[in-house]
């Protein structure tokens, strides 16, 4: 039987995991850390359609998919009222007709400083529960987790056919991959039960997402920053940002902070390597601040590769 090792216990190597089960193979995971530890745990993880081509059919996946947990009790996925603004005319977001809800925004009704925007319900993630919930159910279906710290893919040839590699930032030693870089981000989480709408800004990088554990405001995008430590000065500009659109966050109580170094690449990383003649690697990493987004899309590409190398169960 092909032995099937995923490396990494984040959104991506948790969401392949369970797509490969669906096609009935024993998984193993194996991460530096658990889920709960990982970046995605720090993440806004609210679903939207960026890029085009290849990225935007990823993006199309993970939507159905995260619209079939909405309704899941513990799956993490709740659905929310997003306002997406612009200080510039913005397109017909291309996901508008699958989407329960989505228009654009009445001038009246767009914050002070913005020329455009739209109104839309859209699924959000909260990363702890989600995170959660994946591996409860790799754990149901026999999937087994190892705690270790690998150095190089190589350790895991001799005993393995197939390797999947989601890795995140630790490709770059693990995948001898230069390309990779670290994109700092921060948040902060405040008390404030009175915000039922999300809110995102991405020309300043600025988000507001109502969630069951505070609302999670945001963010930093600090490419090449790979500091772990909370910055006073990044926490006052993340609150003073959002207080301009939702005055209450100005007195409501912090609740915590999260900082995470999200995987940056030119692009996507999604391809076969022959690590040895009897070795396979599939790569899945390199998604930036699109983990969530893309995490079910990626997955059923990896899933149909290891179809095609003809990997069975």
């Amino acid at each position: 039987m092909a032995q099937i090792t995923v490396v990494g216990c984040g959104v991506s190597g948790l969401t392949c995991a369970l797509r490969l089960q669906e096609e009935n193979h024993e998984i193993t995971i194996i991460s530096r850390d658990l889920p709960a530890e990982t970046t995605s745990s720090a993440a806004g993880a609210v679903w939207y359609g960026y890029g085009t081509g290849k990225v935007r059919q990823w993006a199309q996946v993970s939507l159905q998919r995260f619209t079939q947990l909405i309704p899941v009790a513990d799956s993490g996925v709740v659905e929310i009222r997003l306002r997406e603004v612009s200080p510039s005319p913005l397109q017909v977001p291309w996901f508008k007709d699958e989407l329960p809800f989505c228009e654009r925004m009445p001038q009246a009704d767009l914050p002070q400083g913005y020329a455009d925007g739209y109104i839309m319900d859209v699924p959000l993630v909260e990363p702890p529960p989600y995170l959660q919930y994946l591996k409860t159910q790799f754990e149901q279906n026999g999937g087994r987790i190892v705690q270790r710290n690998l150095h190089s893919l190589d350790e895991l040839a001799t005993d393995n056919t197939m390797i999947i590699n989601c890795s995140g930032l630790g490709a770059r030693e693990l995948a001898h991959d230069d390309h990779i870089f670290p994109i700092r981000g921060q948040t902060v989480r405040v008390d404030a039960p009175d915000i039922q709408q999300g809110f995102m800004d991405d020309d300043s990088f600025t988000y507001i997402f109502p969630r069951s554990d505070g609302v999670f405001l945001g963010g930093i995008l600090q490419p090449n920053q790979d500091s772990l430590t909370i910055d006073a000065s990044d926490t006052s500009d993340i609150l003073q940002r959002c207080t301009k659109i939702e005055a209450s966050i100005q007195q409501a109580n912090i609740l915590g902070y999260t900082v995470g170094l999200r995987p940056g690449r030119h692009a996507v990383r999604l391809e076969t390597e022959q690590l040895t003649d009897s070795c396979t690697v599939i790569h899945n990493y390199g998604h930036a601040g699109l983990g969530f987004t893309l995490s079910w899309g990626c997955a059923e590409d990896v899933a149909e590769l290891v179809g095609w190398l003809n990997i069975t169960p």
